[in-house]
């Protein structure tokens, strides 16, 4: 089956059809089950051939590297919506969300669009064909809650139309997709939140993009840069992007010093009232406004410890490195937000002294801790009981991801504080234009 894919660098002069990995290969998942809101709305084939369904359920799985609808041996199965009518869905009982991070969860979800099932490494590899539109629609509430502000949903919106059809990071490129369904690119949680108002967000900036120099923008996103947003090429490989630049949420503060040890333990103790802060949202109002698999915990600025047993646990779990006791662990390298991007874990080994080196903000916060760590920008504290090497070590964080480009919490602040869509993709995303592709 031919799955076209977008191009990087190709603009898009009317709404494409793109590819979404609903379960992917590496899931390792061998069952699922899908249903339909109304079965006469599809049409469905079997090894691309037109066969009728009597069932308003499939039991799709894989037995002995075969794949099997229906207890029916087959090669792959293709379900095509026959209308574009949001009430005719298909309803996948169980899919991954959050993989990897301290949110995994599964959940069901209700899709528009076809959806093609195949066998992939002895696993299942499941694809949903959708309208650009339709699946941009469904990212916005599933990045955040649609009972948030209007211009926050058209800001998510556009920065998530931006990101997908700028094609930069391509991360599923040899599994022929354009994105898959979760955090490794957008969140993509079906029609399950939608509600008139998100659908009427959306409806309202179809076809926009933001350009910077007659490119579409990569238009980076997390939860909460924590008062300050990072630069692209701290985070990921590449060159800078102008419009990734480190910018204050805020328009009441200066950015702050961070280049010495007083200016960074100052800043991150602090709680300045940035649009992602508590002082904007307070915590016990922001639950709402989050997506459906977010937890209800502090984000802007958060503390947790990590005892010496679980960070020896996790080291080995991660990265095979094992050592008997951690003794130090040394920031060598930080970012524009605080972040950091590179960490020396030294202690002891059989051998004797040791170390390991981590050189990404995404390694720093999925070694150190099994539920992965909020972000990277954090202090380190260390606690001694009678022994030469510290029993716990504390961190005292801000923020909630990579810190590149919009700041989701602080663009909600934002709209909370009247600011339109397009003042807050500026603020964020600084020299870029809003231009439509498509009306």
């Amino acid at each position: 089956m031919e799955i076209i894919v977008l191009v990087r660098g190709k603009i898009p002069n009317a709404e494409p059809i793109i590819n979404i990995g609903l379960v992917l290969p590496t899931d390792q998942i061998k069952n699922v089950k899908i249903s339909f809101s109304k079965q006469s709305s599809f049409d469905f084939y079997i090894d691309d051939d037109t066969i009728n369904i009597n069932d308003n359920e499939l039991n799709i799985c894989v037995i002995d590297n075969q794949l099997f609808c229906n207890d029916k041996n087959i090669s792959n199965i293709k379900i095509n919506a026959s209308s574009n009518s949001i009430e005719e869905y298909i309803l996948i009982d169980s899919l991954p969300a959050g993989r990897g991070f301290h949110w995994e969860n599964n959940i069901p979800v209700k899709v528009l669009g076809n959806i093609t099932v195949m066998l992939m490494k002895n696993n299942l590899f499941l694809v949903n064909q959708v309208k650009l539109e339709d699946y941009i629609m469904c990212v916005s509430t599933s990045e955040m809650s649609a009972e948030c502000p209007p211009n926050l949903l058209k800001s998510q919106t556009i920065a998530a139309r931006s990101w997908l059809l700028a094609a930069s990071e391509q991360k599923h490129k040899e599994l022929n997709i354009d994105a898959c369904n979760d955090d490794c690119c957008q969140r993509y949680q079906g029609i399950n939140n939608l509600t008139n108002h998100a659908v009427e967000s959306a409806n309202s900036t179809r076809g926009k993009v933001l350009i910077f120099f007659n490119e579409i923008c990569d238009a980076r996103y997390s939860k909460s840069c924590g008062g300050l947003t990072e630069e692209n090429q701290n985070v990921w490989n590449g060159s800078e992007k102008k419009y990734l630049r480190s910018v204050v949420d805020s328009d009441k503060i200066n950015r702050p010093i961070l280049n010495n040890a007083i200016g960074l333990k100052s800043w991150l103790l602090s709680s300045p009232e940035c649009y992602c802060s508590p002082k904007v949202i307070p915590e016990n109002n922001l639950h709402k406004y989050l997506g459906a698999v977010d937890q209800d915990k502090s984000y802007f600025r958060w503390e947790i410890s990590i005892s010496q047993k679980d960070l020896i646990n996790n080291i080995k779990n991660q990265t095979g490195k094992i050592f008997k006791n951690i003794q130090t662990l040394v920031p060598l390298k930080i970012g524009s937000s605080s972040r950091i991007l590179s960490l020396k874990i030294e202690g002891s080994q059989d051998e004797g002294r040791g170390s390991l080196m981590l050189n990404s903000e995404y390694d720093i916060r999925k070694v150190l801790h099994s539920n992965f760590l909020f972000s990277s920008a954090f202090l380190i504290q260390t606690e001694f009981e009678n022994d030469s090497f510290p029993a716990w070590f504390h961190f005292k964080g801000a923020g909630w991801g990579h810190g590149v480009g919009m700041c989701q919490i602080g663009a909600l602040g934002m709209s909370l504080n009247e600011k339109t869509y397009s003042e807050i993709l500026n603020h964020y995303f600084p020299g870029t234009h809003l231009h439509t592709l498509y009306e």
